[in-house]
C-alpha cells in the first residue's frame, strides 16, 4: 500500500487528482490543507475509499510545514509519492507570508522546496518515490530579476505568479539531479488554463464580460486539467522532465539555464535557512 503526500488536494483541479488517485490506487494519503472544514465537507459530499489523513499546514508558514512533517513522520516512515500542487495567483497590493515573504514565492516555491527537502529521508525509504511539481506555460512569460527574487522594487502579481512557475520547473531540474543516483525521481507538468476559481483571480478585470465564453471555448475541465497530474503519479518515467498532456515537452530556454538553476536553489536556502542533506 502507497503512502502519497498531498498538497493542492481540496481545491481547483486537485480534487479531481485525488479523488482519481484514490479510485485507482490502494494507498494511505495525508493531504495537507489549511482549511479542516473545508475538507470535512468535501469527504462528507463524497468519501474517499482509502484511508485519507487531513494533515493542517498553511504553506506559508515554514513553522507550519515543519510541524506537518513531524504529524506525518508519527503516521508513516515511507512516501512514495509527494504531490506539490499546491499554489497561488497574489494581487497587486503584494501580500506577504507569515516569514514575511512576498507570498506568492512562499507558496509556489519555498514551500514545496521545504517541504519537499523534510519529507527526502521518508521518500528514500520508498523502493521506488516519486514527486510531482505543477508548473505552467506562464514560465514562458518569467522575468527574472536575479537581484530582487520578491520582485520588491517593481511588483506585479502576473509577472510573480509566471516566475514562481518558471522556478518549479528549475527546482524540478535541480534536484533531479542531486538525486540522479537514488529511486527518487522528479517531474513536473502544464495542466493547462483550467477552469478553477484561480482563473477567475487571474482574469484581467477589464476582460470579465468574455469570461463565460472564454471558460467555455478556451479553459480545460478540472478532470482534463489533472490528466497529466494522474498519468505522472500512476506510471514510472525519466527524471527531471516536464510534461504536458501526458507527454515529454520541452520548455522554455530559461527553464534549461543550469546558472539560473544554481541561483534559484541559493536563493531558496538563504530564504528557507534550510539545507538539503543531499547536496
Amino acid at each position: 500500500m502507497e503512502s502519497i503526500v498531498f498538497t493542492g488536494g481540496t481545491s481547483g483541479f486537485g480534487v479531481n487528482w485525488l479523488y482519481r488517485l484514490d479510485s485507482e490506487k490502494n494507498a494511505i494519503f495525508y493531504v495537507l490543507g489549511r482549511d479542516q472544514a473545508k475538507f470535512s465537507n468535501l469527504v462528507s459530499f463524497r468519501p474517499f475509499k482509502n484511508t485519507v489523513h487531513f494533515i493542517q499546514c498553511e504553506l506559508d508558514s515554514f513553522a507550519s510545514i515543519q510541524k506537518a512533517v513531524e504529524e506525518i513522520k508519527t503516521k508513516t516512515n515511507r512516501v512514495d509519492c509527494l504531490i506539490n500542487n499546491a499554489g497561488v495567483w497574489s494581487n497587486d497590493d503584494k501580500p506577504t507570508s507569515q516569514d514575511d515573504i512576498e507570498l506568492t514565492l512562499a507558496v509556489n516555491q519555498l514551500a514545496p522546496f521545504i517541504l519537499t527537502g523534510k519529507l527526502l529521508p521518508l521518500l528514500k525509504n520508498s523502493s521506488c518515490a516519486n514527486i510531482i511539481n505543477t508548473a505552467s506555460f506562464r514560465h514562458k512569460d518569467a522575468r527574472v530579476d536575479l537581484d530582487d527574487i520578491q520582485l520588491m522594487a517593481n511588483f506585479n502579481a502576473e509577472q510573480a505568479y509566471c516566475n514562481s512557475k518558471l522556478y518549479s520547473i528549475l527546482f524540478t531540474k535541480q534536484l533531479a539531479s542531486l538525486l540522479n543516483n537514488t529511486q527518487v525521481s522528479v517531474n513536473c507538468f502544464d495542466p493547462g488554463i483550467v477552469d478553477t476559481p484561480m482563473l477567475s483571480q487571474a482574469f484581467p478585470s477589464s476582460l470579465n464580460f468574455i469570461f463565460p465564453m472564454f471558460r467555455r471555448l478556451v479553459a480545460r475541465t478540472p478532470d482534463k486539467g489533472a490528466e497529466t497530474g494522474i498519468f505522472l503519479s500512476t506510471k514510472t518515467h525519466t527524471t527531471g522532465g516536464y510534461f504536458k498532456d501526458c507527454k515529454l515537452k520541452k520548455p522554455s530556454k530559461q527553464a534549461m539555464s543550469s546558472s539560473l538553476s544554481d541561483w534559484l536553489w541559493t536563493e531558496s536556502e538563504k530564504l528557507t535557512g534550510f539545507k538539503y542533506a543531499c547536496v
